[in-house]
């Protein structure tokens, strides 16, 4: 009888056993169906364009392109596109790893912005082949405390909800997905104004209309205005902001932009071609304008006038302040 109890309840376990198994396989094939592990399957090497729908517009910017040739169109316009800012959007595209579903039908579309006329859609395309199609809703914000107590810190947290073309479903993904895709052509165009290593260049030529044009030229350890010694931590300031200058205010309407650019900057050394910023104001809309020899497509232009005045020094800038006299 002993025998007989022990190989029964040893049957018993077995069959439990697979029973418990065959729920378990069950229950992950079920979840596999109704929850992804990745949103996205994309070859980033392969990625030939990405089409972003502003909310509620029918109407895509298109980016195009590989590897570091990229363009951005827009309606019938072509740009050079920042080849970076492509590069990011992708990495965040792959990386986007779903935490939770959100909602599971259209009815909990409009609580999360995510509808189609509320959301930003987003196409990406390897040749003919479309990788990824979807929309993106709104942002949500909490707060992580970390240590308790006096002085203790907070961090933000951030959320995005991206809904898949064919489902239904709202996921919830970590960071700021959204904010990858503005709806500005700045933001993906090639915003820079000049690049260079500040140790490189000898010589500043200023080109003005009136007869203020001069020289700063480097001349042994000094910097030099003809016979003038200038001083030198505003002259490495001045390079300092130079060597990385880049800017997304842009003039895209060729008719507004003046046809003389009589400011202009030449920036030379002897391990560095050449570079000519050329600059214009429009006395009557107060709008200065920038081009760049080393973004020839582009053309900034501002109310604003620091990106102009960022090149286009008075000679008087390079001298060192005069001292206040003692009492006054």
């Amino acid at each position: 009888m002993k025998k007989i109890k022990n190989s029964t309840l040893l049957i018993l376990f077995i069959v439990l056993l697979v029973a418990v198994a065959a729920v378990f396989l069950y229950d992950r094939h079920k979840g596999d169906r109704t929850f992804k592990s990745q949103l996205f399957a994309i070859d980033s090497a392969r990625v030939s364009s990405i089409s972003i729908y502003p909310k509620g517009s029918s109407e895509a910017m298109i980016l195009s392109g590989s590897g570091n040739n990229w363009t951005i169109r827009v309606k019938d316009q072509l740009f050079p596109a920042d080849t970076q800012s492509i590069r990011q959007i992708i990495s965040a595209v792959i990386h986007a790893i779903p935490e939770r579903i959100a909602a599971t039908d259209p009815s909990g579309w409009k609580e999360f912005e995510i509808t189609d006329s509320a959301a930003t859609r987003v196409v990406i395309r390897e040749g003919d082949e479309t990788t990824a199609d979807f929309r993106l809703g709104k942002l949500s914000f909490s707060q992580m405390n970390q240590g308790q107590g006096y002085g203790r810190g907070q961090n933000i947290i951030v959320k995005s909800h991206i809904r898949i073309a064919g489902d239904e479903k709202v996921y919830v993904v970590d960071g700021f997905l959204l904010m990858m895709f503005g709806d500005q052509p700045a933001r993906y165009r090639n915003k820079l104004v000049s690049r260079f290593d500040r140790t490189f260049p000898i010589r500043f030529n200023f080109t003005y209309p009136d007869d203020s044009s001069f020289q700063l030229v480097k001349t042994g350890d000094r910097w030099m205005i003809g016979d003038k010694p200038a001083d030198s931590a505003k002259v490495e300031s001045f390079i300092s902001s130079l060597s990385q200058s880049s800017n997304m205010e842009m003039a895209d309407d060729n008719r507004t932009v003046p046809g003389i650019f009589p400011y202009q900057l030449s920036i030379e050394g002897d391990n560095m071609s050449s570079i000519r910023i050329e600059g214009a104001i429009d006395l009557t809309s107060g709008r200065h304008y920038v081009k760049s020899s080393m973004n020839r497509e582009s053309i900034f232009a501002s109310a604003n006038e620091s990106l102009f005045r960022q090149f286009f020094k008075g000679k008087g800038y390079f001298f060192p302040s005069p001292e206040k006299k003692k009492g006054k």
